[in-house]
């Protein structure tokens, strides 16, 4: 919490100065401590292969979502659709079954072609996945937790996925490839084609979805149902619930501002320069860097707190800038009727010397990712560093701080991590802050270019690492009766193991049974 110490001696600017948490914040030091400090680790999820003829085929995850039980803040499934049209779900609760650690298991997987629409039997594996990679979508998961229903963009249709029973729910087409997907909120997502915003309410009938092939009288024709773009290719989408604003951010170079109240119409624009790939919200002020109190002598803590105070938001964006990476704030008053921020920041020195893909808020600090495979936290402030990660687990630079370079003789693996999903802190972790998801996460769901999916931890050990254990497809139902029959296992094994010592012992005193 931000010190109250009205005196304002050298200590306490220093701390207010440095101090990245809001008054009603309730951050952990301790944990925070441990995320700037701790050995970093990723487990890599294991991704049920295609068993065919025995030959086993390996599957790739073509988009990542995170499902909360909202019975329980404590339990957490990660989503993920794979190239073979299948849905996947993996237990990734912090407890154990017996004596095997459940983090990390496959609790679930549907059946093979579900998410593509197709036979089978009457279609061959490759044609599965090339319509499941054909648009490349990265933001083509949405989770809706209360009604535990999941939402898949697979080319041009939005596919809606009991995530309990794994089937399908709905099957709507759109005019254009799916390339973006907002998360839900009221009853409704935001979902963004190629050329086109579209506000989809799951309880309306599928069947009065515009015809895929009517694309000509889509982009002339009225837009009481869908805004048009004027450059295609949105990639990112935020459905801000405070002030009820869409946000748009793609190859385009300004970021696009919708009110829900009034959708298709535009609210404004934010200009960046930059092609963005990913944008995410701090739901607080962003501090101006003229508010230093270690530049400024004149400045007071009580001005600092007085900003941090103030109504607003601060949205974040990640993308590229003439081929740098650039990680962008904007400072957003959710009482203004114009998107235009108060005052922003743009980072294009250094940041990243590749396009920044994802950006996510994390703890006191900023998480992006990189082409070059790196994961970089950052302050609040928008250019402090505070550490680095790269998922290829080679080094990032050399001792004279240039960037290695790779060699014939030690390739390195070549990932880059495309998603970020922070987990929700465990309920008594100190953070506070119950079921908030914006600030005081621990790990991080990772999903990257190949298809892999991993869990970014801190510890000197990964829970998450289970590729040595053979997975069993499971559902939930089935899983509850597992681990009912190893309680009842395990307790009939210690009364057998009494019963045996008491006649052993009766033996011993010359008494027998008859």
């Amino acid at each position: 919490m931000l010190s109250p110490s009205p005196r304002g001696g050298p200590r306490a600017r220093a701390f207010a100065n440095w101090d990245p948490s809001y008054r009603s914040e309730q951050p952990s030091y301790y944990e925070e401590f441990i995320h700037r400090h701790a050995p970093i680790n990723v487990g890599w999820l294991h991704i049920p292969p295609l068993r065919a003829g025995g030959v086993s085929e390996p599957n790739e995850a073509v988009g990542v979502g995170l499902l909360h039980d909202t019975d329980s803040a404590a339990s957490q499934y990660i989503v993920a659709p794979l190239d073979n049209g299948s849905v996947c779900i993996w237990d990734i609760e912090a407890r154990k079954t017996g004596s095997v650690p459940s983090q990390g298991r496959l609790v679930g997987q549907s059946s093979l072609g579900l998410l593509s629409g197709t036979d089978t039997a009457k279609h061959s594996l490759s044609d599965i996945r090339a319509l499941m990679t054909e648009t490349g979508a990265v933001e083509s998961v949405s989770i809706d937790n209360r009604r535990k229903r999941g939402y898949f963009a697979q080319n041009s249709a939005l596919v809606e996925v009991d995530l309990v029973t794994l089937q399908m729910i709905s099957h709507q087409p759109y005019p254009f490839p799916i390339t973006a997907l907002s998360e839900p909120h009221d009853h409704s997502l935001v979902v963004g084609t190629n050329n086109t915003i579209h506000i989809h309410d799951p309880r309306a009938d599928s069947k009065s979805s515009v015809d895929p092939s009517l694309t000509v009288e889509v982009i002339g024709g009225p837009t009481a149902s869908h805004a048009t773009l004027s450059q295609p290719g949105p990639l990112s989408i935020l459905n801000y619930i405070e002030d009820d604003s869409i946000w748009v951010a793609g190859r385009f170079t300004h970021l696009l501002n919708y009110d829900r109240r009034f959708f298709p119409r535009l609210r404004g624009t934010v200009h960046s320069g930059a092609r963005l790939s990913s944008i995410a919200v701090l739901p607080f002020p962003l501090k101006p860097r003229s508010m230093d109190l270690l530049q400024d002598p004149s400045l007071k803590i009580q001005d600092v707190h007085a900003a941090k105070s103030a109504a607003g938001s601060t949205l974040l964006a990640a993308g590229d800038y003439k081929g740098k990476g650039s990680i962008e704030f904007y400072n957003l008053q959710q009482s203004a009727s114009s998107p235009r921020p108060t005052h922003f920041y743009h980072n294009r020195q250094s940041a990243s010397s590749n396009k920044l893909l994802s950006v996510a808020c994390h703890g006191l600090s900023t998480v992006f990712s990189d082409g070059n495979g790196c994961i970089k936290w950052i302050e609040r402030d928008g250019s402090t560093p505070i550490r680095n990660y790269n998922i290829n687990g080679r080094p990032n630079f050399t001792i004279d701080g240039r960037l290695r370079e790779n060699t014939p003789d030690k390739p390195w693996p070549e990932d880059i991590v495309q998603k970020m999903i922070p987990l929700q802190a465990p309920t008594g972790s100190g953070s506070g802050l119950g079921t908030r998801m914006d600030t005081n996460q621990s790990d991080l769901v990772l999903k990257t270019a190949d298809g892999r999916i991993g869990i970014l931890g801190f510890g000197s050990e990964s829970w998450y690492a289970r590729q040595d254990v053979e997975e069993v497809v499971e559902t939930f139902e089935e899983k509850v009766r597992r681990d009912r029959e190893t309680s009842y296992t395990e307790s009939m094994g210690r009364l057998l193991d009494m019963h045996a010592d008491e006649a052993m012992l009766l033996k011993l005193r010359g008494m027998t049974f008859r």
